[in-house]
């Protein structure tokens, strides 16, 4: 919801400009987003060797290759809730770490802002040592036989102003040349497809691969879409950021289908992928794991489209980590922000690389972070539906204190951490991982339901709490005006 007081900044987000605007509301006048760049964008951002790897892990399960490939499917339906997100930040025109303080409090939420950053780097340490990998291989290919330490620091630095150069530009930009990674990085990995699909042996695709991990095929199967799930998960606390820029009154049901259809296809190809080609040989180098089975310019393409995928998807990444750092109360322009996030996750890269890697450490926090993230998401999500995505940009950023809009109790909406509690108990009883196997997981043969239950506990049980308080708060403005509807 815009205040009508708001200062409109012309050419505040261009291509090769500096976006002004951070974790603040977007105007309407600015809006210069169109549907036919969230398919472009999200294309761009799935295209990505982390896809990849989920999808081998289906394999390592012990499923086979048709089971693995229906849970590539399944698990990328979560999709959906990302989908249904992009539908309320359209319409408050607020990015996720500002808009869930509706939800949680404007004290409240600060957790779940200083998490969202957290994930964020341990997201982009991870691709960067993908793509660090990727470049070395590369530089092996062209002849510098042993990199060494000079090659790791060159691949970083390389990231580092490729990624972070794009981030500090701004949204227009980002979107500008996810167009150029979607074509490019997606046309080499659909070749690359093509090729190996064929050396694939169908005739045994019922036959597993590995031991079963689980007590029941049904258990292994849960694990494996739980697994393809944490990708999708993971976008709740960023992922409807970037589409933000998108006129407030485009109607739901196209933002739906583009947001959705855009990161659901490219999900599906991409960890199928991992799941066949993980029938051919050993992928937990998903880099090195192919070479054998491609001919030598194919390796050199899949090279290039890896650096291309892990570039695409930490750019869109960097750019959100900025926006919370803003939310959790960094006083300084979004480029600012930006920029030292970047220098903090190239610091932690270099510290991987050449002090100790704890990159295991990073992957084990992400396997747990479905315990926060689908009931984060839940709450947040149900929030903005109940209040039609009528938002007072103004009160979300008051430093009124208790007479501010969404002051809550001392700072915090109860009801919003009850609810994401609940989910998160949920989460913990039900889910399955390298660190820990919740009771009831146990007591189900090793299946993982935390990616089924955790989202709809908490979205459900925030329902209950504030469903008539907030349709009375949320659904009429100020100046008597209904907002457009939400779905």
């Amino acid at each position: 919801m815009a205040d009508a007081r708001e200062t409109v900044i012309a050419h505040g987000n261009e291509v090769f400009a500096i976006e002004v605007r951070g974790f603040d509301h977007i105007p309407e006048p600015e809006r210069n987003m169109q549907l036919r760049h969230i398919d472009q964008f999200w294309v761009g951002n799935s295209v990505n060797l982390f896809s990849f790897a989920l999808g081998a892990m289906a394999i390592t399960l012990g499923l086979n290759l048709w089971l693995a490939l229906c849970a590539c499917m399944v698990g990328s339906l979560i999709y959906a809730y990302m989908a249904v997100g992009s539908i309320i930040t359209v319409r408050v025109g607020l990015p996720v770490s500002t808009l869930a303080r509706a939800a949680f409090g404007i004290r409240g939420n600060l957790p779940n802002a200083l998490l969202s950053w957290f994930a964020s780097v341990a997201f982009e340490v991870i691709n960067t040592v993908f793509g660090v990998e990727a470049v070395l291989a590369l530089f092996k290919l062209l002849g510098w036989i042993d990199p060494g330490n000079a090659g790791k620091l060159i691949a970083v630095l390389l990231q580092l102003l490729l990624c972070g150069g794009i981030a500090v530009l701004g949204h227009a930009t980002m979107v500008w040349f996810q167009r150029i990674f979607a074509a490019l990085v997606g046309g080499a990995l659909l070749l690359v497809i093509a090729f190996t699909v064929g050396k694939v042996d169908w005739a045994q695709a019922a036959m597993p691969h590995a031991p079963l991990a689980s007590s029941t095929i049904l258990a292994a199967f849960l694990t494996a879409a739980a697994v393809i799930a944490s990708n999708p998960l993971s976008f709740l606390f960023n992922g409807p950021d970037w589409v933000r820029y998108l006129p407030s009154t485009t109607p739901a049901r196209p933002i739906f289908q583009h947001v959705f259809w855009s990161s659901y296809l490219p999900s599906i190809a991409l960890t199928m992928m991992g799941a066949f080609c993980a029938t051919l040989g050993d992928m937990s180098d998903p880099v090195a794991g192919l070479k054998p089975f491609i001919p030598a310019w194919l390796f050199v393409v899949y090279i290039l489209a890896v650096i291309g995928g892990s570039l695409a998807n930490n750019v869109p990444t960097y750019y959100s980590s900025g926006l919370s750092l803003q939310a959790i109360g960094l006083k300084v322009h979004r480029y600012v922000a930006t920029m030292l996030d970047v220098i903090a996750t190239s610091v932690i890269t270099l510290y991987i690389l050449f002090v100790q890697d704890f990159s295991t450490a990073l992957n084990d926090f992400i396997a747990l972070l479905v315990v926060w993230v689908g009931p984060y998401g839940g709450v947040w999500i149900c929030d903005g539906l109940l209040r039609r995505g009528a938002i007072e940009s103004s009160a979300i950023h008051s430093k009124a204190g208790a007479v501010g809009r969404y002051w809550g109790w001392r700072g915090l909406n109860p009801a919003g951490y009850v609810a994401m509690v609940a989910g998160m108990v949920v989460a913990v009883m039900t889910m399955r991982s390298p660190l820990y196997d919740g009771p009831l997981a146990k007591a189900l043969g090793g299946a993982d339901l935390s990616w089924i239950l955790g989202f709809p506990v908490s979205g459900l049980l925030y329902w209950v709490l504030t469903a008539r308080r907030a349709t009375q708060s949320g659904v009429v403005c100020q100046s008597g005006i209904q907002p457009p509807s939400v779905l």
